[in-house]
């Protein structure tokens, strides 16, 4: 079984905790507003800072899941990325707005 199986599937070891741990880092940042305005004004330098390998600055440029989840990016931190890209589907909604 491939690991984006197991990811879609809900089983996550330790070798892609291990395998994705800088993407996922790098994903959990984009919780603070200033670090997703830096991520969209340069996406490849955001990612050097964190380590990212080419497979996994090619997955987070691709916004594909199937991709991301492969590189070893946990499925609950798909969504912290998706929301960093203005307009994305899961574009982050003002507070008060709601």
């Amino acid at each position: 079984m491939q690991a984006s199986e197991r990811m879609l599937m809900g089983i996550f070891n330790g070798e892609d905790a291990q395998r994705g741990y800088a993407l996922n880092k790098m994903c959990h940042s984009l919780n603070d507003a200033a670090n997703r305005a830096a991520f969209m004004a340069d996406i490849d330098g955001y990612c050097t800072r964190f380590g990212l390998n080419d497979a996994q600055r090619a997955a987070v440029k691709s916004r594909d899941k199937g991709d991301l989840l492969a590189a070893g990016v946990s499925l609950y931190f798909v969504t912290k990325l998706m929301r960093a890209y203005k307009g994305g589907p899961l574009a982050p909604v003002p507070r008060g707005a709601v």
